[in-house]
């Protein structure tokens, strides 16, 4: 036997990804030495994995890069890992350099890669795409790093996840050491570089030695405000890992000044800073290292040689939290998940097994179950939407909600209900129509991996969790995932599920309705209207940076900007909360801008999906032109700029009597709206919408 069969044989029907790189390694050197003889080798389909693997590989060194294609795609998937991601980048990388669109492949290859290697190679092809023209409708992301770590070796890890998230990062770098100076002193290149975000990345050591924890707080909270007020960036401040090696033993957390008690009480200011709303998101540093485990965390050979930090090894887990969180300072964040049932929230079949067979609750699997929905409903009381998509008779899928004692999850916690016998990807899609959200705010978990790998196929923008044969290990998968990272829980998320289910309600009043006037006036809509305020101001931001719809401009923005924007005098803002018969929608509209030499220019407007239709703008207007008239302003001014989500009201201003006043490059358009014109002298709230409360500034 040849050493090549020995290898193939050696590798068996699913090999791991050290063995995949030998094969083509072993294709290369085989192409390398004769080609002819190479070609020879090429054998016809069907293929185990191995064989495929290494006649794939053949056809790529060979030039035949289309036939390479088939025969990857033909084959049956790897195991999660490192071993798909290298099986998805190889299928991405030949997409790319035959011109194709590899963005699906790349987003599910970095899902899955579990090292640092794999991402590395996913980073170089993510940008080798995005050089080649293809970065189309991915969002700039201007990331700034300083700190006290040479962060040069996670840029090649956290790339791939913003990539897969729809940004697309350029990133600044300040000098080793320097994150202070580069801040204190305007540095030249941060300023030119106007970053979005200021990652703060330093390490224990800075801070081991601090005097007092409070002072060193204070010190870094200087610094996240210049970034705030000059650059009008958001900011991420690491936290601090309390090191395993420790002089000290258990004592250094008990002893005032050791090193263990200083960092724990730095860390504790840290979050408390962000509570209090004092400039920074904290990345939780102590809790990654711990999760990773803190024997391995560091390498203590490479921080001497070039002050890597953390280990290789832990550089994936570290990028993908630090993703996670950047995702969640943007405003991007998942917020349904979709369930699938059967062998998911229990053991068995309910259609075959019935009630008394599923497995729920008590030992073994069925306890693993029982916790799996405690995770879920924790979820749910915290802003997640619930949706079930099963492949079951109705009645039979919703036996266990209404009939089995160990249920945790009840029917009145799931927002849309469907079990039939449909393809998932339809019933995924019309859960997305209910919620009236995109089916890439959908997490999709299923224990058939036919099924997931069929969402993955149809519907690539639906996050899909690779589940472990065990269900003990699916809460753990589920929160590995990081899709429901958020930097605040708002009054709306809570009350997003029961507005769900009441519209429900809503559909059928509209089917008994005789006219869509008599439906809106039979809603007993009424609203309040008010400016921005410091108690609605997390809800505000989440807005602006959720809504893609009803969004004007498509501007995003943090916290800190917002408060900036509170203070001054020629700032106008609106807030709307909308309430009807069947529930309270919470605060779903704003609009906001600046006076200026009696103009009032409108710097946004956003309303949430779920309440267009009902005569929301129309009552905004109204609103905004009765403010002008009151602070003397002759005009109100505005701009529509396209995105890739907000068409549906690229005809708005004109609809509500504005003139076009220039059109501008990549469709944007100026408009105004003269506040003795036609228009706005006949500009109205509508006669179904009541104004309990209007308190505009």
């Amino acid at each position: 036997m040849s050493d090549l069969e020995q290898l193939l044989a050696g590798s068996g029907d699913r090999p791991g990804a050290a063995a995949m790189l030998q094969i083509q390694d072993a294709a290369e050197a085989l192409v390398r030495e004769d080609g002819q003889k190479a070609a020879q080798e090429l054998l016809p389909g069907p293929f185990a994995f191995t064989r495929g693997w290494f006649q794939a590989a053949l056809l790529e060194r060979l030039g035949r890069r289309e036939e390479a294609l088939a025969v990857l795609g033909a084959l049956p998937e790897p195991a999660w890992g490192d071993p798909r991601a290298l099986w998805l980048l190889t299928r991405a990388r030949l997409t790319v350099e035959s011109g194709g669109r590899p963005q699906a492949l790349l987003r599910h290859a970095t899902r899955a890669a579990a090292s640092y290697r794999l991402l590395r190679q996913i980073d170089m092809v993510w940008r080798q795409w995005v050089k080649r023209g293809g970065g189309e409708g991915l969002r700039p992301l201007r990331l700034a790093f300083a700190g006290t770590v040479t962060a040069d070796f996670l840029f090649p890890a956290v790339r791939p996840h913003l990539f897969a998230d729809g940004l697309l990062p350029e990133i600044w770098n300040a000098p080793f050491g320097q994150y202070q100076q580069v801040v204190l002193g305007d540095n030249a290149g941060l300023r030119e570089f106007h970053p979005d975000l200021v990652i703060f990345a330093t390490d224990w050591r800075s801070a081991a030695h601090a005097k007092s924890p409070t002072e060193h707080v204070r010190e870094l909270a200087s610094l996240w405000s210049l970034c705030r007020d000059r650059y009008g960036a958001a900011v991420i401040q690491w936290n601090y890992e309390l090191p395993v090696l420790d002089p000290m033993g258990r004592l250094g957390k008990l002893q005032p000044g050791a090193r263990s008690h200083i960092l724990h009480a730095i860390n504790d200011e840290l979050w408390e800073a962000e509570r209090s709303g004092r400039g920074a998101f904290i990345l939780d540093i102590d809790g990654i290292a711990s999760e990773f485990g803190k024997a391995q965390w560091e390498d203590a050979v490479a921080w001497e040689i070039s002050r890597q930090y953390p280990s290789a090894a832990a550089i994936p887990l570290l990028a993908g939290h630090l993703a996670a969180l950047i995702r969640a300072v943007r405003g991007i964040s998942s917020k349904c998940l979709v369930l699938d049932l059967d062998n998911t929230l229990w053991g068995g079949v309910i259609g075959d097994d019935g009630l008394e067979g599923i497995h729920l609750g008590g030992t073994g699997s069925g306890a693993a179950y029982r916790l799996f929905q405690e995770y879920v409903r924790d979820l749910k009381s915290r802003g997640v939407l619930l949706a079930v998509c099963s492949k079951n008779d109705h009645e039979n899928a919703l036996l266990p909600f209404q009939r089995h004692p160990e249920m945790i999850l009840q029917e009145a916690d799931i927002a849309v209900f469907r079990a039939n016998w449909e393809p998932k990807e339809v019933n995924l899609r019309a859960i997305a129509s209910a919620i009236n959200i995109g089916t890439d705010s959908l997490v999709f978990v299923d224990d058939n991996p036919a099924e997931r790998a069929r969402i993955r196929q149809m519907l690539p923008e639906v996050e899909v969790i690779e589940l472990p044969d065990s269900p003990t290990g699916y809460r753990k998968a589920l929160q590995d995932s990081l899709r429901f990272e958020v930097t605040a829980v708002t009054e709306e998320d809570l009350l997003r599920n029961r507005s769900i289910r009441a519209n429900a309600q809503r559909e059928e009043l509209a089917a008994l309705a005789s006219t869509p006037d008599a439906y809106l006036q039979g809603l007993g809509m009424s609203v309040i209207v008010e400016p921005f305020t410091g108690l609605n101001l997390p809800r505000i931001v989440q807005l602006i940076n959720k809504t893609n719809q009803f969004n004007l401009t498509g501007i995003r923005v943090n916290e800190t900007e917002v408060r900036e924007w509170m203070t001054r005098k020629d700032f106008y803002s609106q807030t709307i909360r909308l309430t009807d018969r069947f529930g309270d929608f919470g605060l779903t509209g704003i609009l906001f801008g600046f006076v200026e030499n009696r103009i009032l220019r409108l710097s946004n407007w956003l309303i949430s999906c779920r309440i267009l239709g009902r005569g929301v703008e129309e009552c905004m207007l109204a609103n905004a032109i009765r403010h002008g008239h009151t602070a003397s302003v002759s005009s109100i001014e505005a701009e529509y700029l396209p995105t890739a989500k907000n068409g549906v009201v690229a005809g708005l201003y004109p609809r509500l009597g504005f003139e076009t006043v220039e059109k501008r490059e990549a469709g944007g358009v100026r408009y105004r709206l003269d506040l003795g014109s036609p228009a706005a002298v006949a500009a109205t709230v509508p006669a179904w919408l009541a104004i309990e409360e209007a308190s505009l500034r």
